[in-house]
């Protein structure tokens, strides 16, 4: 009984300890790794950019802030750090570093540089010029397309990304928008701003019973019906928020007759930014699919604003479009 009695005993002590053991993760040695994100363009910053390591199965990570500064806890030992904006697809750098116990690693500006990893294409617009800001403010490359080529979805992947500019001419193929809609359901993403909404629910017809598109009206209803005028905007979108280091921002409609939206369906759309009195003034969409989805959705965003050829729009609008270039 006696023997019993202590082998009972050594039992309960044996799990008690098992059930109190550390968790080996915690007993892992680890280092830091800290640096500056920048854009192709020399003293460029970029904030909001996703930075991680994974490591045997833990994904450790963080975000660059409002001065593109990172510092990140890590395990000690050799790793890939991957520094993207968005999911990677068009900006992505990889860098080889070696981890030091109790040790920081200070990435040099030329290994933190964020590369563009996909290809993007524009289609010209009297209203816009975002190729622009892709090129001058960011220093990535764009490639210029007439908006025949979205005829062909095979023109289209050649492409990772397509933004379509406000004042770009009319879509009147409707093979066109169901090769856009395969296209974003494969996992391509596509910007539209202002008037270049048509290119998702149809030419403009001063209601909302727009023929052709591909997003049905219902979806999404919008008018050409805005005064020139500054509006407050309220910043939704945590992801937006974390990038501008702020929950407001203004925008500036240097023109009259801008997209208002009219009413949308929320549960199919996110609202980026919003405003009071208007249903919303950007929209995104990143589960699109046309019925033969992939699981690969790539992203829609749409603006109510333009982005001006002759450079019309305030710092807050432009740092806007950046977050809309990077993660798209």
């Amino acid at each position: 009984m006696k023997n019993a009695f202590y082998l009972l005993i050594t039992i309960y002590i044996a799990l008690i300890t098992s059930c109190t053991k550390e968790d080996p993760a915690n007993d892992l040695l680890m280092g830091t790794v800290e640096g500056t994100v920048y854009a192709n363009l020399p003293g460029k910053t970029i904030s909001g950019a996703s930075v991680f390591v994974n490591y045997e199965g833990v994904k450790y990570e963080t975000t660059s802030n409002t001065l593109g500064f990172f510092s990140l806890e890590v395990p000690i030992g050799h790793h890939q750090l991957i520094i993207q904006t968005g999911d990677g697809k068009l900006f992505q750098t990889i860098i080889e570093i070696d981890i030091t116990h109790n040790q920081t690693t200070t990435l040099t500006n030329l290994q933190s540089k964020l590369t563009q990893s996909g290809q993007i294409a524009f289609i010209p617009g009297s209203y816009d010029a975002i190729q622009n800001i892709i090129t001058n403010s960011l220093g990535y490359t764009i490639t210029p397309i007439g908006n025949g080529a979205l005829s062909s979805l095979t023109a289209m992947q050649q492409f990772d990304a397509i933004f379509i500019n406000c004042g770009a001419p009319d879509l009147t193929d409707p093979a066109a928008y169901d090769s856009l809609a395969q296209y974003i359901t494969d996992g391509g993403s596509i910007y539209v701003s202002d008037w270049s909404v048509s290119y998702l629910t149809g030419i403009h017809s001063g209601d909302c019973n727009r023929p052709l598109g591909f997003i049905p009206d219902t979806k999404l209803c919008s008018s050409k019906a805005g005064s020139s005028v500054t509006l407050p905007g309220t910043i939704v979108a945590p992801d937006f928020q974390t990038f501008m280091g702020t929950n407001t921002m203004n925008i500036y409609y240097d023109l009259n007759q801008w997209e208002i939206i009219q009413n949308f369906d929320n549960t199919y759309w996110e609202v980026v930014v919003s405003t009071n009195g208007l249903p919303a003034l950007m929209l995104r969409k990143s589960d699109f699919t046309n019925g033969t989805s992939t699981g690969n959705s790539g992203n829609i965003y749409f603006t109510t604003f333009h982005n001006d050829p002759n450079n019309s729009i305030n710092q807050d609008m432009q740092h806007m479009l950046e977050f809309v270039i990077l993660n798209l």
